[in-house]
């Protein structure tokens, strides 16, 4: 059955319980939903940005970065608005240092268990902001 028709079901179970007719809408999305959301987006047009940059750089020969310099700044300094340092720093390290030129990837990994850390990810990342910004407000 399809996904109207699971939906329309329910809708005729719940008439029938409250013996009138009713309606469904889809539930709005959370501040959070939304701030991961725009976050995640965020960190890629980033990511896609610096790699555009890098590869004119690399293959043209033309360098971009004192051009795209400006632009950088002011994204750090929105970030310094809503996130502490530890969380810029992994922002960064996603951003910048986590995919090598090489085609290496480094990893995050605990230092007690010695367990990898999920960071290959904006969502990994938002996750990680998340729970470092609990651990801050306990």
């Amino acid at each position: 059955m399809s996904k109207k028709g699971n939906v329309d079901k329910i809708k005729s179970y719940i008439d029938d319980i409250l013996g009138t007719k009713s309606s469904l809408r889809k539930k709005l999305p959370s501040k959070k939903s939304y701030e991961r959301e725009l976050f995640c987006e965020i960190l890629q047009n980033l990511q896609f940005v610096n790699g555009r940059t890098l590869g004119m750089k690399h293959d043209f020969k033309v360098n971009m970065m004192d051009y795209d310099d400006p632009f950088y700044v002011a994204i750090e300094n929105l970030f310094k608005l809503n996130y502490t340092e530890q969380q810029r720093n992994l922002i960064n390290w996603w951003l910048y240092d986590k995919y090598l030129p090489t085609g290496e990837v480094l990893m995050l990994t605990d230092k007690e268990t010695e367990e990898e850390i999920p960071s290959d990810t904006p969502e990994d990342i938002w996750d990680l902001i998340q729970e470092h910004e609990k651990k801050n407000n306990k």
